[in-house]
């Protein structure tokens, strides 16, 4: 297809902004191969790449039913996917009990999101009762083992088409991608076959770009926002908190001295990383899949926290074989330098949990292929500031950076304050030199907490 079709192809789906030309690649296998394993690098968008060929597929399907399965955390993200990349097509979350579930699958709905927990729950009868246009895995790492109950539900789904999505095909052993396959394709791979009649039966039905292949198509820093809900236990814990604020105001909201304020919004950004009493994190759930994807020589993260205790917490949770420290300014200098010493000089994956005020200022992390903003900080400009850490001149891998965001909280309303109040926050934005940042004023702490009406 030329340049100029996809010109005209993206003007007609609306599209938010123009894909780039690997990704229209990665559309048109996936319309023209009917099922298959997208594998390019994180970074790269393949959520995006589904997305569109859903937009171009399903109004010639006989059904224009698509069901999509993805870990719990990352079911919102793929619902403002659809919203924003493909606007003729409907989209509902499963959510509820089975009852309510099935009452959902029953619907006339375009795309369908569902966790792998819910469709292992209700694959046996789901599997009798609907037929879909396209069933697709996102971190289809989650089938590696294939004699389980999760690979075993995906498996048995009636569909047309099985797409397949993860950077991570081999975890472990060559089981891992068979098993995938398995979904796939079923007929396609075995583990008696040698590796070139592996790679040879799968040519038709793989694609996989790594981000030094398509460098010149990339922006120097991709920046992904990725928005999350709070597990049951932390909403409770944090609606709890929520509700309460209203004691500490419904006297005389002048009176409310702003320290006691900014000690409430403290304690509601710390429960959007985690719930102490419960242990539970939509935020380190999230993490985790990102170290899941982490398997190359070059693969080396740093995730950003304004939370020392959120740093050690997560340190002490994040169970994954890939090599952990923390860096706060706590250590002692040689401790520091040893820390970095190892992150820059030692071979990766490795992960490097990173206060942002120690890490924010006069470091630099070129080793860094991916950075995560785990919470948000009052100052825009402080987070880039973080982010140029890992991008310095000559610089010639590209750099992915997400950014946590849970929805439905005070870290919304923060960065929709500092939006409608950016001429406020100049002062602070121009003089940001370090992540040393005032407090914002009282009346911003304020309309962050609902405790008096915006303007």
């Amino acid at each position: 297809m030329s340049s100029s079709s996809y010109v005209s192809l993206e003007k007609e789906l609306n599209l938010p902004k123009p894909l780039r030309p690997y990704q229209w690649q990665g559309v048109n296998f996936l319309l023209n191969q009917g099922s298959g394993l997208v594998a390019d690098e994180m970074g790269l968008g393949k959520t995006v790449q589904v997305v569109v060929a859903l937009s171009l597929l399903l109004p010639s399907c006989e059904r224009g039913r698509v069901l999509v399965v993805v870990p719990a955390s990352l079911r919102l993200n793929w619902e403002r996917e659809l919203s924003s990349w493909a606007s003729n097509l409907s989209v509902r979350r499963l959510q509820g009990d089975a009852k309510d579930r099935f009452a959902l699958y029953q619907l006339p709905v375009n795309v369908l999101i569902g966790s792998y927990e819910q469709i292992r729950d209700d694959a046996i009868v789901l599997s009798s009762e609907v037929r879909f246009d396209v069933v697709i895995l996102d971190e289809a790492q989650r089938i590696k083992n294939v004699d389980s109950g999760t690979a075993l539900a995906c498996r048995i789904l009636q569909r047309d088409r099985s797409w397949a999505l993860t950077g991570t095909p081999i975890e472990n052993v060559v089981e891992d991608l068979v098993s995938i396959y398995r979904f796939v394709h079923p007929t396609l791979l075995n583990l008696a076959m040698s590796r070139p009649e592996m790679h040879e039966r799968m040519k038709p039905f793989f694609i996989r770009r790594r981000k030094c292949e398509v460098l010149p198509e990339l922006p120097p820093i991709i920046v992904q926002d990725m928005p999350l809900e709070l597990t049951v236990q932390q909403r409770e814990a944090y609606d709890q908190i929520w509700m309460s604020r209203h004691k500490q105001a419904s006297a005389d909201t002048q009176g409310v001295s702003k320290t006691a304020l900014f000690a409430l919004l403290t304690k509601l950004k710390q429960l959007c990383n985690f719930d102490p009493e419960s242990g539970e994190s939509a935020k380190l759930e999230a993490l985790k899949l990102i170290a899941e994807g982490l398997s190359s020589p070059e693969d080396k993260l740093i995730v950003f926290s304004q939370y020392v205790e959120t740093l050690q917490w997560i340190s002490s949770r994040l169970d994954t074989q890939v090599p952990h420290e923390v860096f706060h300014g706590g250590l002692h200098e040689d401790a520091k330098e040893a820390v970095l010493k190892r992150f820059k000089q030692e071979t990766g994956p490795r992960i490097l949990l990173m206060s942002l005020k120690a890490g924010g200022v006069g470091l630099n992390f070129q080793e860094a292929s991916s950075v995560v903003l785990f919470d948000r900080w009052w100052n825009p400009a402080v987070e880039e500031q973080a982010m140029q850490r890992a991008h310095r001149f000559g610089r010639e891998k590209v750099l992915h950076v997400l950014r946590f965001l849970i929805v439905d909280s005070v870290e919304e309303r923060i960065i929709k304050v500092l939006d409608e109040k950016r001429r406020l926050f100049e002062q602070y934005v121009e003089g940001a030199e370090s992540a040393s940042i005032p407090v914002p004023p009282r009346d911003v702490l304020m309309q962050i907490l609902e405790l008096t009406k915006s303007e």
